[in-house]
């Protein structure tokens, strides 16, 4: 597939259509690109970047065919006049595209911060707080103690001052690398097909990374409050334990700033769990009679719960399952500024002038490199708890 690519720029080339001396890297660019686009279809999911490819073709169709032509001359002058060929060919090198390519990513990151957005590997953001932040420092995070309730106060007499206290924490995100090259010998053995398929490899990769992060903060933050639901010891989720979890949430107390134990008022609004719980809480949530063959008592957990399942869940928490309450915001994920729509990928273009086709000065490659920037954290664990589910 390179060297037939080759020899369509070549061809191109003799054309006059792409400048002198960019065939090659006009080449390059086109592998990076298909090896990019690979990627985000392995992070963002292959459906998700058709969606974002249709958006952009549409709103290219709302311009006039007179508007498109001027674009096009413009870009084409740009390219080839104004700039001249040598500069043409460095524009390919440093820009590695030759077609929709960034604006689609543009579009698939905004779609990544949107409610409706659907990831293959994980659907963490449905349950998350997700914020940016502009370096590596520590982030600091606070809980304030809850406040006692108003005071009457009494005509003439002063006003009662609250006292709180409050819990310091912080978390950092952290910078997560891999690059995958493109050497000589896959060019002369024309596997553009191996080296797509490993970005697109490398891209589930990147989505399981950032679940693996945001999971392993919420085993951090909760699991020294696990617990059991049934007496007998076991969790597993069924109409009656999830009845005695409900129950035992909606009873947490807290000590307001008077010295007084009062409930939270906290009720569990979502459940997130692994595909060895999926048909449980699916049963337990539509089932309409606690039994369904006597069918005498009403299941009223029928459509209570949010229910989240997680592909990757039972990695980090096995059977065990988090149930939360949506009105708390006790999860926050945070990203370096830049990265809030997903991982960002560098290319390693060719550094020899001489012979170009052979890649890097160093070790006959070009290569794409795929980094990461996040954190996560517990923030309020009153809102959220860590159930044994076996």
């Amino acid at each position: 597939m390179s060297k037939t690519l080759l020899l369509k720029m070549q061809l191109a080339e003799a054309k006059g259509e792409i400048p002198t001396g960019t065939a090659q890297a006009a080449t390059d660019a086109v592998i990076v690109e298909a090896g990019t686009r690979a990627f985000y279809q392995g992070y963002h999911g292959a459906q998700n970047v058709a969606d974002a490819y249709t958006a952009v073709r549409a709103e290219r169709a709302t311009l006039s065919d007179a508007q498109v032509e001027a674009q096009v001359e413009s870009l084409a002058d740009e390219f080839i006049d104004s700039i001249g060929p040598l500069m043409a060919a460095q524009r390919l090198t440093d820009t590695h595209t030759t077609s929709d390519l960034p604006l689609a990513l543009a579009n698939l990151r905004q779609r990544t911060l949107l409610p409706a957005y659907q990831g293959p590997i994980s659907n963490w953001r449905s349950f998350a707080r997700v914020i940016t932040v502009p370096d590596f420092k520590t982030i600091r995070t606070m809980r304030l103690s809850e406040m006692g309730e108003l005071a009457l106060r009494p005509e003439k007499e002063d006003v009662q001052y609250a006292t709180f206290s409050e819990a310091e924490g912080g978390y950092r995100v952290a910078n997560y690398e891999k690059a995958l090259a493109y050497t000589w010998e896959m060019s002369q053995n024309d596997e553009v097909g191996v080296f797509t398929r490993g970005l697109e490899s490398l891209g589930r990769g990147a989505g399981r990374t950032e679940a693996i992060v945001v999971f392993k903060a919420i085993l951090d933050g909760l699991s020294s409050g696990k617990i059991t639901v049934a007496g007998d010891g076991s969790g597993a989720p069924t109409i009656d334990t999830i009845k005695k979890l409900r129950a035992k949430f909606a009873a947490r107390t807290f000590k307001d700033g008077d010295g007084n134990d009062l409930e939270y008022g906290v009720d569990i609004t979502d459940i997130i769990f692994g595909t060895a719980n999926r048909d449980a809480f699916n049963l337990a949530n539509t089932q309409e009679y606690e039994d369904a063959r006597s069918g005498r008592t009403p299941n009223i957990l029928r459509g209570a719960f949010t229910l989240h399942l997680e592909r990757l869940w039972s990695r980090v928490f096995g059977q065990d399952y988090v149930a939360f309450d949506r009105m708390v915001d006790w999860l926050e994920v945070a990203f370096l500024e830049g990265f809030a729509g997903g991982p960002l990928t560098y290319t390693e273009m060719p550094t020899t002038r001489e012979y170009q086709d052979q890649g890097s000065f160093r070790n006959h490659s070009f290569a794409v490199k795929v980094g990461h920037v996040l954190g996560a954290r517990v923030v309020d664990p009153n809102g959220a708890v860590l159930v044994q589910g076996s």
